[in-house]
């Protein structure tokens, strides 16, 4: 659980319950990126060079993030039902791609 919820603080400000948070907890990955596209898509002009830096420092960011949740669903999941499975308790189900 602590490795899974490392990754999902962050891709995503968790910490935020009401309007008035965003001003107390940084912004986190996925925000970045929605800012960003937001700010291209409203513009009059072709993305800048530095728009396409910013990019594509946060999809590497993000699919760091993103091989790193693969590598718990194939390894450390795997494990955890092994594990389960051996005493006959329910095992966790991943979907789509590990």
């Amino acid at each position: 659980m602590k490795k899974l919820t490392a990754i999902e603080e962050e891709l995503n400000q968790t910490k935020i319950k009401s309007g008035q948070d965003a001003l107390n907890f940084p912004i986190k990955l996925n925000n970045k990126l929605a800012a960003l596209a937001s700010s291209v898509d409203g513009a009059d002009y072709a993305p800048t060079a530095q728009s396409y830096d910013v990019y594509n420092d946060l999809t590497g960011k993000i699919d760091a993030q993103l091989a790193t949740l693969g590598r718990i669903k194939a390894e450390d999941i795997a494990a955890f039902n092994r594990a389960f499975a051996e005493k006959n308790l329910p095992v966790i189900v991943t979907r789509g791609k590990p």
